[in-house]
């Protein structure tokens, strides 16, 4: 009966406190993170399996590609060929002379027209060798590429394996540490059926609504935002509470959630349907025209996602800066996000090279 009533207490209450608590991590609570890790892990491998098929099955028809296209080039060599020997040996030359033995204007034009014939014809051949062999060039390319890309799917699968494997390890090892785990294997099978029931699709909304809005972030640089340190270069400042209000004033998914500027980081934290989600990320500045968002943890009620998931969530949404959306002739030098302000050095560049150091 006690055994019963720990199970109903545990799927009543909100996973967040045990995950959120400032108390030490009890071995429940690691039980569940390890399980939560080693689940998700075996998402994304089977993710990954799933790519490497594709990719396998996009080598093999390059390869059928490039067999035809070998065969092709090799019906093809043999005109090419002799439309170059006949260049070589002055065969088309010998049809100059043609012009000069004409009777008459008329049979000139006629001699000249038939030479600009031959040479066309002569011209498109060897144009069209040069496209297919371009063209078998590219496969080729493409196949190195391929495989390259196949040989790092598997280097990371194996990693994602070992973790997973290790993780599991460890976390069974704490499993027979309890007195009684059937309350928390309960658990472990409702964390993971949530996440995959309702969490995953919602951070999957998330952010793909955010992808959408931070595209038109650049509606923010008004000039009451913007400071000039010069004729060429100006800050741009957004405060914390400024963005919150576009965000909201955008979706009224952002009402639920709250975007913090501090210690150069970005920190997201908010509620959507019953469910806590939390996000840490910072802006890499990748050019003067890219600041590209990584992000650094992510959590789904106080359970932190594993990199592999973090990883995947980066590389489908991009919440990437692009100042040309301001203006194609502004660039960035550099990105402070400190004291609930985000911080932005432009530099102007105009054409004809005003503006260049």
């Amino acid at each position: 009966m006690r055994k019963f009533l720990l199970i109903l207490f545990l799927l009543a209450c909100p996973l967040t406190v045990f995950a959120q608590e400032e108390k030490p991590v009890s071995l429940e609570q690691l039980i569940l993170q390890q399980h939560f890790t080693q689940k998700e892990l075996e998402r994304t491998l089977t993710l990954l399996k799933q790519e490497e098929k594709r990719t396998q099955g996009d080598i093999a028809q390059i390869e059928l590609d490039l067999q035809r296209q070998k065969l092709v080039i090799e019906a093809m060599q043999r005109h090419a060929g002799e439309v170059a020997r006949a260049y070589y040996t002055g065969e088309r030359a010998n049809l100059l002379t043609l012009l000069f033995n004409a009777e008459n204007f008329n049979e000139f034009l006629s001699m000249f027209d038939f030479i600009q014939i031959v040479y066309d014809r002569d011209m498109q051949r060897l144009e069209s060798f040069q496209a297919e062999r371009a063209k078998l060039f590219t496969l080729q390319q493409d196949e190195r590429e391929r495989l390259a890309k196949l040989g790092e799917l598997r280097k990371k699968y194996e990693a994602q394996l070992s973790e997973m494997l290790a993780v599991q390890a460890e976390k069974e090892k704490n499993v027979q540490k309890l007195d009684d785990p059937t309350a928390v294997e309960a658990l472990m099978d409702h964390l993971v059926a949530d996440w995959q029931k309702r969490g995953l699709p919602a951070f999957q909304t998330f952010f793909g609504l955010l992808a959408d809005v931070m595209v038109q972030v650049p509606e923010l640089a008004t000039p009451d935002r913007i400071q000039s340190n010069g004729l060429f270069s100006h800050t741009l400042t957004i405060r914390q509470d400024e963005f919150n209000q576009f965000l909201m004033s955008k979706d009224a998914l952002f009402k639920q959630s709250h975007f913090t500027f501090e210690d150069n980081q970005l920190t997201v934290e908010g509620s959507y349907d019953h469910m806590q989600l939390r996000l840490v990320g910072a802006y890499e500045l990748v050019s003067p025209v890219q600041l590209k968002f990584h992000i650094k943890e992510l959590y789904f009620d106080g359970f932190a996602l594993p990199q592999s998931t973090v990883a995947d969530m980066e590389k489908m949404y991009d919440l990437g800066f692009y100042p040309e959306l301001i203006s194609p002739n502004i660039q960035v030098e550099g990105i402070s996000m400190m004291n609930e302000e985000l911080k932005l050095q432009l530099k102007l560049n105009l054409p004809f090279g005003f503006g260049k150091k």
